[in-house]
């Protein structure tokens, strides 16, 4: 349990660190986080035979990462992902051998959406503009950022704490009442008891997070918002559960020792970030900051 709950604190400094500096070096760390998460699932790959493509794969995501960064339209995306596309394809003609080519042209563009899409939501939330009601979040931004972008920093914040809390309440309760499994051939260790604990304690969180980072929005709203981030969260570790099933093995790395790798530590984010940003941009359209 204390080894769990290190590995969910060291989640939350790790996003919050770098996210408490301008946007140059939050962008080069969110980069080498998802480079390394992304040699781990390609790595993870070549238990089943499949030899996806790293270079081009590094190559994409850089890009998609600094895409996200910039001012760059949204053709710039579009043709990023077809450049990719088409260039991991095309490589293999290169090869004497084209045995298992397709299967590896798959794995790498599916490879590069689950990490390097999600992950450059990362920079799309921290960059959002608007108006928060904690001065001190305005301050923060102000010393280290760009002093527009404090609901992004806030925004950031929020998505972390919820997707940690959900994780420490699932696993604290899951572990000591948890009865039912929840979802047994993807993931023993699961209780349904540990998910409605994670839920409730995610949807707590939500409320006090946006209270305490200073979220213009309503307190009710928000509690919607934590909950689907929550349930998120979950969905999000259920997912790379089923990609580590399905190849047969444990923890996707070793870079830490005692909890896996990167991808392990980071599963629960690729959902939660972009779900907090899109919802941050509905909440914009329906007036939210007003």
């Amino acid at each position: 349990m204390r080894q769990r709950a290190i590995s969910s604190i060291g989640v939350v400094i790790v996003g919050i660190v770098p996210a408490l500096f301008g946007s140059p070096i939050f962008t080069i760390t969110i980069s080498m986080v998802a480079v390394g998460a992304l040699i781990e699932l390609y790595r993870s790959f070549q238990r089943v035979d499949v030899r996806p493509s790293l270079w081009t794969g590094t190559i994409a995501l850089v890009a998609l990462v600094v895409i996200a960064g910039t001012d760059a339209p949204f053709l710039a995306l579009m043709g990023a992902m077809t450049g990719y596309t088409l260039v991991s394809l095309a490589q293999h003609l290169l090869k004497r051998d084209i045995t298992g080519s397709l299967r590896a042209w798959v794995f790498s563009l599916s490879g590069l959406m689950y990490v390097g899409l999600t992950m450059s939501h990362f920079i799309l939330v921290r960059r959002i503009q608007g108006p928060v009601e904690r001065d001190w979040i305005r301050t923060a931004d102000g010393l280290i950022g760009d002093e527009g972008a404090a609901l992004g920093l806030a925004w950031l914040l929020f998505a972390l704490s919820v997707t940690w809390m959900t994780d420490v309440f699932a696993y604290l309760i899951g572990r000591k009442w948890g009865r039912v499994k929840l979802i047994p051939h993807v993931s023993p260790g699961k209780s349904r008891e540990g998910a409605l604990a994670g839920l409730v304690g995610g949807t707590i969180t939500g409320v006090l997070a946006a209270w305490v980072f200073g979220l213009p929005v309503p307190l009710l709203v928000m509690a919607l918002v934590g909950a689907g981030v929550s349930l998120g969260a979950m969905i999000g570790d259920l997912c790379e559960s089923l990609i580590k099933r399905e190849i047969g093995i444990k923890d996707m790395g070793a870079i830490i020792p005692g909890h896996g790798g990167i991808l392990d530590r980071i599963d629960a984010l690729l959902v939660t970030i972009p779900l907090v940003y899109y919802v941050a941009v509905l909440l914009e359209w329906l007036g939210w900051p007003g």
